[in-house]
């Protein structure tokens, strides 16, 4: 975007120029969270951050140090922060940036890339049901997203429905059969909980155990947050118990391995990759970026498991020729404090997201939180010193206890898109050092920086 003199930059942001269904995808026409500073943003911002090409007046590492400088010094002296300008490939501010830091949940931007070079944004995650004399057998083929449906859905809000799948079963056997029903989640392999994960992480709803067959994401019962120890198990009873309500008689329901005689009935598939990433960008759900980690570990190495995930989620970003010095991944969503990842790294990778180097990685930019309005960043950003960012600031989030991150995109006052990302593994509180990173973005939100 071109400054005109005279003119406020943002001004050209119009809201005709942009898709209303973009719009409504960012939530920027939802009504905003009771917060602080409920003020909307001067004008609409673009649900997707893209460079400028305009070379004057660009911003300078004087310009942004001017800034931000004393916000760092004061509140983040120890963490690691950097800022870039992807359309001169120019580094504006780096504070340790090249540090190996706990990244918490900012990790799911490597997995997400990962997830979209490996897998494919269009690709879909089936759940099979295949028959065997009176042996049904349930096959999870790692969608985080299947849900127990209701009554003739075939999907539900977009999501695959394990009603629609029992009702394809039962219409082929007829009623009054009786069937054992058989489970498989061999899709999956190794430990269900991450390296470094707690035991409680369940119960605490933070994550389910990583399962290749898993419905309404474990939760032990809709809405709840507290998930089952043994999420393939439970997808298996709810399936028979909906095999029951369709007139088959389910005399036992037991794990095991899909027999080489089985045929296939029926299979319902998830969204779309793209829009799982982008649940896991915006929202930060950890078990749909931990089934997308496997996945990736699966169709790159044939090792579908935690360390699988990992060393392939590194492979690519190596062979994207992004910077993995310090660099080490042990789960896909950050939950685990064994994760270190140079600030640097996320800033490359979004900038490259930001100018296009890769198309396969621009959801990436759309999927991101957007400050004020949607995801993890909805209740954020709104109080006098951070209302600025509102709708400007587009970031992924991360905290764990002791730490705390932020890396996204942000728009300058002068209509061009700078990338930050900032970490601080030894926080000493978690809120004073948030409010500091926010209003570092915000900042950066109103700043020329020239």
């Amino acid at each position: 975007m071109h400054r005109r003199a005279g003119s406020n930059p943002r001004s050209a942001i119009r809201l005709s120029a942009i898709p209303l269904a973009a719009i409504l995808a960012a939530g920027l026409l939802a009504v905003a969270p009771a917060v602080a500073d409920t003020t909307p943003p001067p004008v609409p911002a673009p649900s997707i951050l893209s460079p400028t090409v305009q070379q004057e007046p660009r911003p300078t590492p004087e310009g942004v140090r001017s800034a931000i400088g004393r916000l760092v010094k004061r509140d983040l002296s120890r963490a690691s922060v950097i800022v870039l300008d992807p359309a001169s490939s120019s580094v504006l501010f780096d504070q340790r940036g090249s540090k190996p830091r706990i990244p918490a949940s900012t990790a799911k931007v490597a997995t997400a890339a990962a997830a979209l070079e490996v897998l494919g944004a269009g690709t879909t995650i089936p759940t099979i049901a295949y028959r065997d004399g009176d042996t049904v057998y349930l096959v999870g083929g790692g969608d985080p997203t299947l849900v127990r449906g209701k009554k003739r859905d075939t999907i539900d809000n977009g999501r695959a429905s394990l009603t629609a799948l029992a009702k394809a079963v039962a219409e082929d056997y007829g009623t009054q059969r009786a069937i054992t029903v058989v489970y498989d989640a061999s899709a999956f392999t190794g430990p269900a909980l991450g390296p470094g994960w707690k035991s409680s992480f369940p119960s605490a709803g933070v994550a389910a155990p990583v399962s290749a067959l898993v419905v309404d994401g474990g939760r032990v019962r809709p809405g709840a947050s507290s998930r089952v120890t043994d999420p393939a198990r439970q997808a298996a009873k709810e399936f028979s118990a909906l095999l029951k309500s369709q007139g088959l008689k389910v005399k036992k329901t037991r794990k095991g391995a899909l027999a080489d005689s089985a045929t296939e009935v029926a299979r319902v598939e998830s969204p779309p990759v793209v829009e799982i990433v982008e649940g896991f960008l915006t929202d930060s759900d950890n078990n749909y970026a931990e089934a997308l980690a496997h996945l990736v570990g699966g169709k790159l190495l044939g090792d579908p498991s935690f360390a699988g995930g990992a060393q392939a989620t590194v492979q690519v970003l190596a062979e994207a020729g992004l910077p993995i010095a310090g660099l080490t991944l042990v789960d896909g969503s950050g939950l685990s404090r064994r994760n270190l990842i140079p600030p640097a790294l996320l800033a490359e990778l979004l900038s490259d997201v930001v100018v296009g180097q890769d198309a396969d990685l621009t959801p990436i930019g759309s999927s991101l939180a957007i400050a004020g309005f949607t995801g993890t960043l909805e209740s954020r950003f709104g109080t006098t010193a951070t209302a600025d960012g509102r709708g400007f600031v587009h970031a992924k989030t991360g905290t764990l206890t002791g730490v705390t991150s932020l890396a996204g995109t942000v728009l300058d006052a002068e209509g061009r898109t700078l990338v930050f990302a900032m970490i601080d593994d030894k926080v000493k509180s978690i809120g004073k050092a948030r409010a500091t990173m926010d209003t570092i973005a915000a900042t950066l939100a109103t700043c020329g920086c020239d």
